[in-house]
């Protein structure tokens, strides 16, 4: 006899599970297959059965510099791409035991250290701050040398997300219009 199929049912994870708190800003997969989470209380690795989680650490310069983690991306090299409330952007190494970062105190030419939005393609990563507009910084080479870069001409200096077509398109969506590179 045939059975009707079941219907999938809804589980919620929550603080109970493991995640660092209910408020979730951003998610993203990496090429092993690995949830990140951004929450209002540090980034989350969800594996399938639990959650890792890394927060900030005071005078730990590999930890977070913030909790509330605003964004989170991952780059074809399988790198993971945080932004933390007016903290710049941090990159998880290779190895996720620690993170590089870039702020307006070491690098002056970053007009914001609130990312609200990340994208990247071949080997530059694009982010959108809440007051500074739009920057993109090549990531190919050593990271020491990784510099970023204004780009010039949106409607509002407040980028709220970015995405790229199949075409290559780089679409940005402002709190005055849409934009496209």
């Amino acid at each position: 006899w045939a059975q009707v199929p079941q219907s999938p049912r809804l589980r919620v994870l929550g603080v109970r599970d493991g995640l660092p708190a209910s408020m979730v800003n951003a998610i993203e997969r990496d090429r092993a297959g690995y949830i990140w989470v951004a929450t209002s209380d540090g980034l989350a690795r969800y594996d399938g059965n639990q959650f890792r989680v890394w927060r900030q650490v005071p005078n730990d310069p590999r930890a977070l510099p913030g909790n509330m983690i605003q964004a989170v991306h991952v780059d074809a090299q399988d790198r993971v791409w945080v932004a933390s409330e007016f903290g710049g952007i941090s990159m998880l190494d290779g190895a996720r035991d620690g993170f590089l970062h870039w702020n307006r105190k070491s690098r002056p030419v970053l007009g914001s250290d609130d990312i609200f939005s990340f994208a990247s393609r071949d080997d530059l990563l694009w982010f959108g701050t809440g007051d500074a507009g739009l920057y993109r910084m090549r990531t190919g080479g050593a990271p020491a040398q990784w510099m970023p870069e204004a780009v010039p001409g949106l409607p509002s200096p407040t980028v709220l997300a970015l995405a790229f077509d199949r075409a290559g398109t780089l679409w940005v969506g402002t709190m005055q219009g849409l934009a496209r590179w």
